[in-house]
């Protein structure tokens, strides 16, 4: 009989667990870079060259920062309250800076503030969804590309509306769309000063918006770039293009790696700048210097993207890490972290698992493979469901479910081989 109490204390305190679990799982913050500190995404370079911008997560608390050159003198110029800054870029005489800011929605808004922080301002309607911005030659107007931001909420299929392009001063006054043609995707924005064009990708093509006639025509040169194409970056003096592509070694594997490449726009070559097996990302071109500073991205493809900061000689190839001198950051809290890791679908598995061994234990010696039986009745349902949701609601949350329905038969299969040892280590004790 004590037995028995001991058994039903033990199951009773694994459900507790089990359903704490769960909830907490559903009900709290599953964002990858809640506690994360290290390099954020977006890099930019002072016209003078002698400072850059970048974002830094620390403890979680994505803002923008600026250093020299070489990573010393680091200063940071934004304060985000429970949003992520990133994407920052200079103006043409380094007066102001400009940034994304992105809320617990991923929807980005467009901030404007002195190079120093000071005076930051909102450019963007809360109605829009920003991808990326530029500023003009003259650093009086901002182009950006923009859409609903009800729409980027929306599941892929069921949006009705894409990115367009606007214009905006930088007082915020005077905001104008200059485009109406719903992009798929609007990215790599790269102001030309000589042609009075903006540059941009739309998923596989290569744009220009020419600001004078008013209209979108395909680059001269988009039929001589790769497939894919990503960060997308114009040299200042308009002679070479940057941009990241998937190695031809990768094409063949599980995973693509992206290298940088540099396509000369006068003879027409492409070379090959790096050759890192991982990911670049946010290249961008010095103004004085055959030099491009760029992110590597060393865990690709995980989460949170843990990036280092380099810059790769044009001519020599040559690579050289940058070193950043970041201020004291906050310490992160410990205890709340533990749990937060801890918590996680393997450990709902493991006391799942636990709970139904347990109860195997309990029963009477017929009944042994009941909870077994259960959950592979559970694990059936579930994966029908799958079915149901990715043919009803959406894919991606039918492969979700998919997913929770394979951890369960293989939870159930576990459960199987227990209750078969528990039934013939009793047959043997009998």
């Amino acid at each position: 009989m004590k037995r028995k109490k001991i058994l039903l204390g033990a199951i009773a305190f694994v459900t507790l667990l089990l359903i704490s679990s769960i909830s907490y799982m559903l009900l709290a913050d599953r964002d990858a870079y809640k506690y994360y500190t290290g390099l954020g995404s977006g890099l930019a370079i002072s016209e003078d060259d002698q400072r850059i911008a970048f974002s830094y997560f620390n403890n979680g608390n994505s803002a923008i920062y600026t250093a020299g050159q070489d990573g010393t003198d680091v200063k940071r110029v934004s304060n985000p309250h429970e949003v992520y800054h990133s994407n920052p870029k200079f103006s043409p005489d380094g007066s102001k800076i400009l940034y994304l800011s992105q809320d617990n929605n991923r929807i980005q808004s467009l901030y404007i503030a002195n190079v120093d922080g000071a005076n930051p301002e909102k450019l963007s309607d809360k109605s829009q969804h920003i991808s990326g911005a530029v500023f003009s030659d003259n650093g009086e107007t901002i182009f950006f590309a923009s859409m609903p931001a009800e729409e980027f909420k929306k599941t892929e299929g069921e949006t009705q509306e894409g990115y367009d392009l606007f214009s905006v001063k930088i007082d915020g006054s005077q905001m104008e769309q200059l485009t109406d043609r719903d992009f798929y995707t609007m990215d790599s924005l790269v102001f030309s000063a000589e042609k009075k064009e903006i540059l941009f990708k739309d998923f596989d093509d290569l744009n220009v918006f020419d600001l004078e006639d008013q209209r979108v025509y395909t680059a001269d040169f988009s039929s001589e770039m790769p497939a894919d194409i990503f960060h997308l970056t114009l040299s200042p003096k308009l002679n070479s293009l940057a941009f990241t592509t998937i190695t031809d070694e990768s094409k063949d594997t599980s995973l693509f790696e992206y290298d940088l490449f540099l396509k000369d726009l006068q003879n027409g070559e492409t070379q090959r700048l790096t050759d890192l097996n991982s990911s670049v990302v946010s290249p961008v071109f010095f103004n004085d210097k055959n030099e491009i500073l760029f992110l590597e991205y060393l865990n690709w493809p995980q989460e949170p993207e843990e990036y280092k900061l380099r810059t790769v000689d044009i001519g020599t190839k040559k690579l050289k890490e940058i070193r950043l001198e970041m201020p004291d950051l906050e310490s992160s809290n410990s205890v709340i972290k533990a749990i937060d890791y801890s918590v996680n679908s393997w450990t709902v598995g493991l006391l799942y698992t636990v709970m139904l061994m347990l109860i195997t234990v309990y029963v009477k010696h017929e009944k042994v493979f009941l909870p077994s039986l259960i959950s592979l009745a559970i694990g059936l349902l579930t994966l029908a469901a799958s079915f149901v949701v990715a043919a009803t609601v959406d894919p991606w949350a039918g492969i979700g479910v998919g997913m929770l329905a394979a951890g369960l038969l293989v939870c159930t299969i576990v459960i199987f081989i227990f209750a078969f040892v528990m039934k013939l280590l009793r047959k043997g004790a009998k």
